[in-house]
């Protein structure tokens, strides 16, 4: 982490939360997934009206992009639950994980570190990770509330692993990892409905969740519940893909020449040549667009995202009902981006916007304003010091990012957020993405005149004169 983002360091004030979701209004009611049982109204004398430190229900999302409706709304995107709890939130309208990739990306958000000191930056650094997990010097965030006094509640796909997490939290179900497999038609991508009778693993978490929020408890409380979706597999009930009949799918805007002007590590570090189950070398985009089934993928994307949604619809509503309705602060945080075709890419992994944007919604009336929105780049790294700030907890010394509640303030100064894929970097500043390869390519796109990053104003060779500086 560079000093300059030291010194920019910022405290703000603790305090409290309130909550209110509604419904949808699509006509499609079935798409909320309600509960498997009716949500009691769980206010009993016995609740506690919390201490005056709020409870914190976080909610991690994998592989949500910034097709959510808020964040701009692919069409045909349905994500009413998010959308208005947008509405009751602040927005972090730029917000970037630190690596492009589910592993690294939480490993960074989760310990308040940058890559460079979890030593986590690709899918494959599995034994940095470990060596993370059983770390006595560097602790995640849960311990930070235990320690503070708070009860940790989990489950689902919160850290990259449930194995070796569970003395992190006071109470914990497993998941069930769903398997993933090449796909009956070889893209790698496996998707389709659930077999009749099974139960998604996304929705034992979310009745867990809603279970929860039905106890008492004398503590206040930090629930982290996880949500594999969007992720693949895309195996979801039927009522989903209904929601996004394949007749009214819009694929994303592709220019089959979009790569020209990138340098050669950029395109290689984005689309590695992969290995098929028949033993093929072949691009995944070179697989999708071979097999035709575009059309099909973003229909199963889309309808993992409303399986999402309705996930956290049923929470939230359990949330409102509950003891704990008026003294907690909700936030929604998704690991990384996703690309489906854009740029000629697929998956994340790359470091542009599509793979590194993140939708980043905390709900803290008091604290920041319902409906607010800042438009700066933030980072996924500010995550872990804007809740133990929120929640009245000292900022231990561990932590790299900074509170987000301070650069909210009129006139604050906005930071640029870096992210990391390999050995290559990308920082957002401004109106800015510039990246730098490892062969010394580099890419600038300027966002407010070309969002989808078709003109790199570096081309193949050129360098940015001056640096970041020449950025501020």
């Amino acid at each position: 982490m560079d000093i300059d983002r030291r010194k920019l360091l910022t405290a703000a004030a603790t305090a409290a939360a309130a909550a209110l979701v509604g419904c949808s209004d699509k006509k499609a009611v079935k798409a909320t997934a309600p509960p498997s049982a009716p949500v009691a109204d769980t206010r009993t004398p016995e609740a506690p009206a919390a201490a005056k430190r709020p409870n914190i229900l976080m909610l991690c999302i994998d592989d949500l992009n910034d097709w959510v409706g808020y964040l701009g709304a692919h069409p045909g995107v349905h994500t009413p639950n998010i959308d208005r709890l947008r509405a009751q939130s602040y927005a972090f309208n730029r917000a970037y994980c630190s690596v492009p990739v589910c592993i690294a990306s939480r490993a960074s958000a989760l310990w308040g570190l940058s890559p460079e000191t979890t030593k986590v930056d690709d899918e494959s650094d599995l034994a940095a990770y470990r060596e993370l997990l059983m770390s006595r010097e560097l602790r995640p965030l849960p311990l930070y509330f235990s320690e503070a006094g708070y009860a940790t509640i989990s489950t689902g796909k919160v850290f990259h692993w449930g194995k070796g997490t569970r003395r992190f939290w006071d109470v914990y179900q497993p998941y069930k990892e769903a398997k993933k497999s090449f796909g009956e038609h070889d893209t790698l991508f496996d998707y389709g409905p659930l077999p009749p009778g099974d139960i998604h693993t996304d929705q034992v978490s979310a009745d867990f969740a809603v279970a929860q929020l039905g106890v008492a408890r004398s503590k206040p409380w930090l629930m982290a519940i996880g949500l594999s979706e969007p992720h693949l597999p895309w195996r979801l009930p039927q009522w989903a893909f209904d929601l996004h009949p394949l007749d009214e799918v819009v694929l994303p805007e592709v220019r089959t020449d979009d790569l020209d002007d990138i340098p050669a590590d950029g395109v290689l570090l984005a689309d590695k040549p992969i290995i098929t189950s028949h033993g093929e070398e072949a691009t995944q985009n070179e697989l999708v667009m071979r097999s035709g089934l575009w059309p099909q993928h973003v229909q199963a994307y889309l309808a993992a995202c409303s399986h999402t949604d309705a996930m956290i619809g049923q929470i939230l509503a359990a949330l409102d009902a509950s003891a704990y309705a008026d003294n907690t602060v909700v936030v929604l945080w998704s690991d990384n981006g996703y690309h489906l075709g854009e740029k000629l890419h697929w998956r994340k992994m790359a470091l542009w916007e599509h793979a590194s944007r993140v939708p980043l919604l905390i709900r803290a009336p008091g604290l920041l304003e319902q409906g607010g929105g800042f438009d700066h780049p933030v980072s996924l790294l500010d995550l872990a010091p804007t809740l133990v700030e929120i929640a009245g907890i000292p900022q231990p010394a561990q932590f790299e990012g900074a509170s987000l509640l301070g650069i909210t303030a009129e006139g604050a100064r906005a930071r640029p957020a870096e992210m990391r894929w390999g050995d290559a970097v990308s920082t957002r500043i401004g109106k800015w993405r510039w990246t730098r390869y490892p062969d010394g390519g580099e890419e600038l796109y300027d966002l407010s005149s070309d969002p989808r990053e078709y003109n790199n104003l570096l081309g193949k060779t050129g360098k940015l004169e001056g640096g970041l500086a020449a950025l501020t």
